[in-house]
């Protein structure tokens, strides 16, 4: 007896799913190491079509160019991070200090027993014997690193010869440019994607920073790349960088003054450039359907962690792609998207 179709799905989806998550620690670095490749290949791209009169940059002296951009960008973002990281130890003293004079205030309004169970749990934190855990973390962080750093140098390598196994493995001639435009349009999106998501980022980071800093914020700068980084994070994202230095602003200063001012400030920069910018930028490019993003945010938080957060919305992008070039999923790709209409295959990721 062959079972249903339904059934053949199901246990098909399962399988996925475990393997998926079985297989987390080889897949992410390959998932990062994609996005870093389409990202440095539309720079690589773009710095070959500047021109100086008649000459134009040779493609190995952009690639040069283009892996020196982004040496330095993951240079001078270490060096933030490591100096921040010596400026919390030398604070954390003061930071606890205050914190048991903010829990001995909180016990007038809501009793001695809840301000009493705060600062058990705070005396219970040691940062010295959470050390050799940081220390584990970073060398697991130095090893993924390697990885993604040397699966980016395979695909540079592979990619010259990328059509012509393209054309062996489709000698179907309509059939093999089917599958190409689908890897076109896919790579543009994602591309687009993470070249506005980027620079509204780098926006959302700068206007965080001109509020926190004049104000005298401790880890302005930590605070800053926080808000970059969790922009690319929908929805949720924004609140944490909101939260997190406000939380920050109400410990360190003695009046609530510095605290609003952090708090609406940030809080209005977010909804701002979250709500107007990014959308007029983003235009129909991002054709999401507001529930689908918040499901696989759900969903690949739950497979990948806080790496599948920030890949959530481009793994969507890529399913709504190849739906709507596939005649029998496009009703797929109409229920993800965010009105049901589906672009042409040439329009999309344009």
């Amino acid at each position: 007896m062959i079972p249903p179709r339904w059934f053949l799905w199901l246990v098909s989806g399962a399988i996925i799913l475990w393997a998926l998550s079985a297989g987390r620690a080889y897949l992410v670095p390959i998932a990062i190491a994609l996005v870093l490749f389409s990202l440095l290949a539309a720079l690589i791209d773009w710095i070959t079509r500047l021109r100086l009169g008649e000459w134009r940059v040779p493609r190995p002296i952009a690639t040069v160019i283009g892996l020196v951009v982004i040496g330095y960008a993951l240079f001078l973002i270490m060096s933030v991070l490591s100096a921040q990281i010596e400026a919390v130890i030398a604070a954390s003293p003061r930071y606890v200090a205050r914190i048991e004079t903010l829990l001995s205030q909180a016990a007038e309004f809501f009793g001695r027993d809840i301000a009493e169970d705060f600062q058990k749990a705070l005396s219970e934190i040691n940062l010295t014997a959470r050390i050799p855990g940081l220390v584990g973390s970073a060398g697991a962080t130095v090893t993924t690193i390697t990885l993604i750093i040397l699966y980016m140098g395979f695909m540079f390598v592979e990619r010259g010869a990328f059509q012509t196994k393209l054309d062996r493995l489709f000698p179907d001639k309509v059939q093999a440019q089917r599958v190409l435009t689908i890897i076109i349009s896919i790579s543009k999106s994602v591309q687009r994607y993470f070249s506005i998501k980027l620079f509204v980022s780098a926006l959302t980071g700068l206007a965080a920073y001109g509020v926190m800093k004049p104000m005298g914020l401790d880890f302005a700068e930590t605070w800053t790349l926080l808000a970059m980084l969790l922009n690319f994070i929908p929805n949720i994202g924004s609140a944490i960088a909101t939260i997190l230095p406000a939380i920050v602003a109400l410990v360190q200063f003695e009046t609530l003054g510095p605290f609003l001012v952090i708090a609406l400030g940030v809080s209005s920069i977010q909804l701002a450039i979250g709500n107007f910018i990014e959308p007029a930028l983003m235009g129909r490019s991002l054709n999401l359907s507001p529930l689908v993003i918040i499901l696989s945010l759900t969903f690949w938080a739950f497979v990948w962690g806080i790496v599948g957060m920030f890949l959530s919305v481009p793994i969507m992008v890529i399913v709504l792609i190849v739906c709507s070039h596939i005649p029998s999923w496009r009703p797929v790709a109409m229920i993800l998207s965010r009105d049901g209409s589906i672009p042409d295959s040439e329009q999309t990721g344009e």
